[in-house]
């Protein structure tokens, strides 16, 4: 194979995963990483101790992550470095990192019910999907919850997951997606994995903080854009402040209410609230939702597109 045609595949290959894992039906490849985070799981069953001290727990969670993260790391960097066809391998590890299709067609069916009144199924649905305890939302408790969990997850799933590729390869991007289920999985707010899960939530938000500022600098142009900057500077009212800001300024862009308080384990857990008071998001607004992270994937693609060729050219 000549230059010119490596220098091709290398180029478009992964480009075609990304475009495949957004176009083929159903809940997409992203699936499979749900094996990491039942592997997780199970490993902090055997290893994680109530009976030890925060300190232990700490180091536990901390040994964890790694014993999951650095095998398979290692493994996909010295495979890329022997195979021939690295471009192919990035590629078809991009349709299992990748996450676009599942949370979307959650959000949709959602939406739906809503529409039809339904939002005890609607319920149902999003109960998977997150944390809080969803026993007791109402229609608008599972509307704000189903926003808030399609931005997020998106967010962390896909947007993430290709910066970190474009940035620096599918190794970079691997890292990142572990660390995003085994976060998932060892969440802090969860009692069980408050000091457990420490370093992979600070792994997390850590390679988390640059992708999920620029979606929200992206949404940020659509709406009022002054109203939105200032949504924005509200980002540090949330726990960990880059969420904080997607949600804020998704908010205001969409003038609908989002976040406030949640239920976790049966505990109520006080969380700021964003965008006008009282205005809860209905159908229109999540349809737009939908739409503008739609949009603000193709912007975010045209943003890293030209650090992409520079590294596959020229490194």
């Amino acid at each position: 194979m000549d230059e010119h045609s490596w220098l091709w595949l290398s180029l478009s290959l992964p480009l075609l995963g990304i475009a495949l894992e957004r176009l083929l039906p159903g809940r997409g490849f992203g699936q499979v990483m749900l094996l990491i985070r039942w592997f997780g799981e199970q490993l902090a069953n055997k290893v994680n101790r109530s009976t030890n001290g925060p300190k232990q727990q700490r180091l536990a969670g901390a040994i964890a992550l790694l014993t999951v993260l650095t095998p398979l790391a290692l493994g996909i960097a010295l495979f890329n470095q022997l195979n021939p066809l690295s471009a192919l391998l990035d590629a078809l590890l991009l349709l299992c990192l990748l996450q676009w299709q599942a949370p979307m067609h959650s959000f949709h069916r959602i939406t739906l019910l809503l529409n039809k009144q339904l939002h005890q199924q609607a319920r149902g649905i999003l109960r998977p999907w997150v944390l809080r305890d969803c026993d007791g939302l109402s229609a608008v408790g599972v509307a704000k919850a189903s926003a808030e969990m399609l931005l997020l997850r998106l967010a962390a799933n896909w947007f993430g997951v290709i910066f970190w590729f474009m940035l620096g390869g599918i190794v970079p991007a691997l890292i990142y997606r572990i660390i995003s289920e085994l976060h998932l999985a060892w969440n802090p707010k969860l009692s069980q994995y408050r000091q457990f899960g420490n370093s992979a939530s600070r792994f997390y938000q850590a390679l988390s903080w640059l992708p999920f500022q620029l979606l929200a600098l992206i949404i940020c142009v659509y709406g009022k854009l002054s109203r939105n900057k200032a949504a924005l500077s509200q980002g540090f009212r949330w726990p960990y402040s880059a969420s904080g800001k997607l949600i804020s300024v998704s908010a205001s862009s969409l003038q609908s209410e989002l976040g406030g308080p949640r239920h976790y384990q049966q505990q109520k857990v006080e969380q700021a609230r964003f965008g006008p008071a009282k205005q809860y998001p209905e159908a229109a607004e999540l349809d737009r939702l939908a739409l503008k992270l739609n949009m603000s994937a193709l912007l975010f693609l045209l943003i890293l597109s030209p650090i992409y060729l520079v590294r596959v050219i020229y490194l």
